[in-house]
């Protein structure tokens, strides 16, 4: 059985449960840092016992988030007033492992929100000024626009956050000479929460050039994403370790549609999917129409939806049966003609396109599927849409394929993407009368994890999209004590 060491994200189930889930698909496990060594939301988790942990760690690959290492978590590397030193003392561990590491890292993002509960604490009151003002720099350096007025973001939080970004853009400006050098055998650069204009486009667009012109022994790729690379990584060593790299199209319903950018990412959705099957251990490639491509294996991607919603803040006022319905219906003639299909659902971000399941669902699509993902950003999709469906390709080379696993994970998905992040959670703040726009705090014991529990559970019944399995009773939880995000189990019934 192939184990590959984890240093996930955070704590939060899609960086430490999800990469698990992928491996078990291919028949193979994680194994990670003690859980007290972890972060806990804005507690930082212990670096340097991860590092150790890491150094006596034997396995046949390590996938590694540098932002854990270097901090102790995604928040931490926000938070943290450690230097760069104090990181790189860290990181030195990675030249030491006998294993192949596959490592990613993080451009910040500067999200438009004036809410401080990932971010430091100056966030609450001008979140939005210094998104505006991020945007404003970036269009100066890249079109010459005027400067924007400094006057416009408060001193002392305009000036930490600059020297924040500056910071970590030296930290990942050292990773890629981790892997110029060949510590790193495979190096993934994840844009989180980003857009078009911002700051964070423009150190991002720095580093894919830096990454060119380093000529790297390990592999540099860099796309939209962050909370999804450790299950991109972990699907990537799998691929290597059992020598399977399995080609991969990418297809959709109205192939023009894959050059929209999607909400809070600064490249097109065709472009993001290829790079994260690449990150997977595939061999992509773009498919010019709709009929069924030469490869065995197809990602279909379920485009972005103009007009601005969002499952989490701003709902869509209705769905879209049209669309729904042609991506159904490729997804049908794919399966017709013998492919192997996952579904990215890139509609709407924070959640799954309702009327694209109850398609599949009518049309017994779902069993037959070798994965799916609508979670979150496009990036977070397309990555674990990815991830799944290479894992599954390889344990099915292997003969190591765990169909168990693989329709958990189907139904996982299922039940977090749509029966909660579409359904369930607009309900349950409509309850508890919290403002979308702004992460809520959920105090423990009021049984709010019973209510969502419930309405998931009737929502997967009403749908009964993977008969036999079932919402595990008890299983709901909230990771970070809000309703943006829950923990979630199934089982077979």
């Amino acid at each position: 059985m192939i184990t590959i060491a984890l240093v996930p994200l955070d704590e939060r189930p899609v960086c430490r449960t999800l990469p698990a889930l992928i491996a078990a698909v291919a028949g193979a496990r994680v194994c990670g840092p003690p859980p007290r060594a972890l972060p806990a939301k804005r507690q930082p988790g212990d670096a340097d016992a991860i590092a150790g942990w890491l150094r006596t760690t034997r396995a046949d690959a390590a996938v590694v988030s540098l932002e854990t290492l270097a901090h102790g978590g995604l928040i931490a590397s926000r938070l943290s007033q450690e230097p760069v030193t104090a990181a790189l003392a860290r990181w030195r561990v990675l030249g030491e492992l006998p294993q192949p590491v596959h490592a990613a890292t993080v451009v910040q993002r500067t999200p438009d929100a004036d809410d401080a509960g990932e971010e430091p604490g100056y966030w609450a009151t001008s979140g939005r000024a210094l998104h505006r003002y991020s945007a404003a720099l970036h269009r100066t350096l890249r079109d010459g626009a005027a400067a924007p007025d400094p006057a416009t973001v408060p001193a002392a939080a305009r000036q930490d956050f600059l020297r924040r970004r500056h910071r970590n853009h030296l930290l990942n400006q050292h990773a890629l000479g981790l892997a110029a050098d060949g510590t790193l055998r495979t190096l993934v650069i994840g844009a989180d929460d980003s857009a078009v204009d911002a700051v964070g486009t423009a150190e991002w667009q720095w580093l894919r050039a830096w990454a060119g012109w380093l000529e790297p022994r390990g592999t540099v790729l860099s796309h939209p994403g962050a909370d999804e690379t450790g299950a991109v990584l972990v699907a990537r060593a799998l691929a290597q370790t059992a020598d399977v790299a399995p080609d991969v199209a990418v297809v959709c319903a109205d192939p023009a549609k894959l050059s929209l950018i999607a909400p809070y990412e600064p490249v097109p959705v065709g472009v993001g999917a290829m790079s994260q099957l690449a990150a997977a251990g595939a061999r992509p490639g773009l498919a010019a129409s709709s009929t069924p491509p030469d490869a065995p294996a197809v990602l279909v991607v379920h485009p972005p939806r103009p007009g601005g919603a969002d499952w989490a803040v701003n709902p869509p006022a209705a769905p879209d049966p049209g669309a729904a319905a042609a991506t159904a219906v490729l997804i049908e003639r794919l399966l017709t003609a013998g492919k192997t299909v996952a579904v990215a659902d890139c509609a709407t971000p924070n959640g799954a396109d309702p009327a694209l399941l109850a398609a599949l669902v009518e049309r017994n699509l779902l069993p037959r599927l070798a994965g799916y993902a609508g979670w979150n950003t496009a990036g977070n999709t397309l990555g674990s849409a990815a991830a799944h469906l290479t894992a599954y390709l390889v344990g099915t080379a292997t003969g190591t394929l765990d169909r168990r696993a693989h329709e958990r994970l189907l139904a996982h998905r299922i039940a977090e993407d749509h029966a909660y992040m579409s359904h369930g959670r607009a309900v349950i703040r409509a309850e508890l009368g919290t403002d979308p726009t702004r992460h809520d705090e959920v105090a423990p014991g009021a049984g709010v994890e019973e209510r969502i529990e419930r309405l998931v559970t009737a929502r997967w019944r009403q749908l009964d999209p993977l008969p036999g399995w079932r919402v595990r009773p008890g299983s709901v939880a909230l990771p970070w004590g809000r309703t943006f995000e829950i923990d979630i189990d199934v089982e077979q019934q």
